[in-house]
């Protein structure tokens, strides 16, 4: 099976499939995709997910983005997941503003981005994994870069299904091989690479400081999960907690995306 659908017009467009849970089994394929923007999706991309029969979008990115860079999905029709918030609350430029931007201070961003997202997501992963749990499959989540709020949603659903933390890093990391975002930051003018940002002001930062806002580096997700294990005690104790799966929906979880 293919893990990366190379589309056109999409953006690190990817299956969850193939991953060894603890039990045994492995997640299933065609049930669950994780993607950044799909605003430029071509009538040839459109062709090719059509057999994917996807029935839900979860777009994980703020209202400015989807006003912006509004999904273009094919004919058939799907249930698009979306939520508002102030995208203030994840912009990097308030990271970075008034400090002049270097690879470190970039690396010290993105460690302090990923502390805070899976609180400041917990709605939208929660909704995520109901979603999942109900059965409206096959799915589809995505942001911007498909790299962090994506990123940690992938981290946290393959981590619910009993995969080992080796593959869920290995699944995050794969971003890196999987879409050029350097290349993505100039190739539209008004679109964005990541949390919740016009990326115009990186324009004028030198390609050494701004690389590690679009890398997805191990330590960025290690941070998220430590942070996760400071606030709960644990990530199943978050997710059980927090994103509500309980004993029941977990089973559910496992019977839908694991193979028999």
């Amino acid at each position: 099976m293919q893990r990366l659908i190379a589309l056109e017009g999409g953006r690190n467009f990817r299956d969850l499939g193939g991953y060894a849970a603890a039990d045994g089994r492995r997640t299933r394929w065609g049930r669950v995709f994780r993607s950044g923007v799909m605003s430029y999706l071509t009538d040839r991309d459109h062709l090719q997910l059509r057999p994917l029969q996807i029935r839900t979008v979860c777009d994980f990115r703020s209202p400015r983005e989807r006003e912006r860079e509004p999904i273009r999905w094919g004919s058939e029709p799907v249930d698009v997941l979306h939520w508002d918030y102030d995208p203030r609350e994840v912009s990097l430029r308030a990271f970075v503003t008034g400090r002049e931007i270097s690879a470190e201070v970039s690396r010290s961003t993105m460690t302090a981005l990923y502390r805070k997202i899976p609180m400041l997501f917990a709605t939208q992963y929660r909704a995520l994994l109901d979603r999942l749990s109900g059965g409206e499959l096959p799915l589809v989540f995505n942001c911007a870069a498909g790299k962090d709020r994506t990123g940690v949603a992938a981290a946290l659903l393959l981590r619910t299904l009993g995969v080992s933390a080796d593959d869920v890093l290995a699944d995050y990391v794969l971003t890196d091989a999987a879409v050029d975002l350097e290349r993505e930051l100039f190739a539209r003018a008004t679109g964005s690479v990541a949390l919740g940002d016009d990326h115009s002001y990186l324009h004028q930062v030198s390609p050494e400081a701004r690389r590690p806002l679009l890398r997805a580096l191990p330590e960025y997700l290690d941070a998220a999960f430590r942070q996760i294990e400071d606030d709960h005690g644990s990530v199943p104790d978050y997710i059980r907690r927090v994103l509500g799966v309980d004993d029941v929906k977990l089973e559910r979880l496992h019977t839908r995306l694991l193979e028999s």
